[in-house]
């Protein structure tokens, strides 16, 4: 039976890698053997990745969305997902970070759960090329992720940005947090009785551009989490602060 998949490829200042990526997912999407499209939703670049990926529509099923400026990852995802007219939709980086050869395990695993992560953290999955500090910031980010989000509590890689989803797990999707950086945590908040796998990628280090993490990044991910859960959020607020107040009052007493 064939399947109608929409890949959303969100972009900013992406022209050297867009049409490395699209190329490989022609390899990849053509030895799968279902009907495919690309969605790339484009804030804007100034160099010009827009007109690359428009170039390419003429070789490859390529739909470019261009929007006003940056307006945030995750509202260039839900742009990508209404605008797809697949019944699976897969989000992926267009950086190359994300390899196109995991899609035909993420396709394989949608006959038995709604939302496929691909994921650094279940066996097989591995990050490399990160400074230790990017791990750490990542692992926070999970952490906090896990604590907060009951859904995701037994979720590896709940803030993956490359997984796969059912159309009728998103239908109803709206961003609580247009500029957030992390959809997926957003979709497996608001998700109700979706069935998920996790499947094992390597995360690499991308070869061109510049990465997009800043603080401003981990500031809108703990903003989309606060959101989510409003009071779990107040309670760890309140009880990191205690245990400060606790480990403060410790080293006083020590030194005093």
């Amino acid at each position: 039976m064939s399947i109608k998949i929409t890949i959303v490829l969100p972009t900013y200042n992406e022209a050297e890698n867009i049409p490395l990526i699209i190329e490989e997912l022609g390899k990849v999407m053509d030895s799968l053997g279902h009907e495919w499209e690309v969605v790339v939703v484009d804030d804007n670049s100034p160099d010009g990745t827009a007109e690359v990926a428009r170039e390419l529509s003429s070789k490859y099923p390529v739909k470019v969305i261009v929007r006003a400026g940056r307006m945030g990852l995750t509202s260039a995802i839900h742009a990508g997902v209404i605008n797809a007219q697949g019944n699976l939709i897969i989000v992926m980086d267009a950086d190359l970070q994300h390899p196109p050869s995991t899609i035909p395990l993420l396709v394989e695993k949608s006959s038995e759960c709604d939302i496929v992560i691909a994921s650094r953290y279940v066996k097989g999955g591995k990050t490399t090329g990160f400074p230790l500090i990017r791990k750490i910031t990542s692992l926070g980010a999970i952490i906090l992720t896990r604590i907060l989000i009951s859904k995701a509590r037994n979720v590896k890689d709940p803030v993956s940005g490359f997984f796969l989803v059912k159309r009728n797990i998103v239908k109803n999707w709206e961003p609580v947090e247009p500029y957030g950086y992390k959809a997926l945590t957003e979709i497996l908040a608001t998700s109700d009785n979706a069935r998920i796998c996790e499947v094992p990628f390597e995360f690499k280090a991308r070869t061109k551009g510049s990465s997009k993490l800043s603080f401003r990044i981990i500031l809108a991910h703990i903003k989309t989490l606060m959101k989510l859960n409003p009071f779990g959020f107040t309670l760890l607020a309140v009880g990191c602060a205690g245990i400060l107040v606790i480990l403060l009052y410790i080293i006083y007493f020590i030194i005093s």
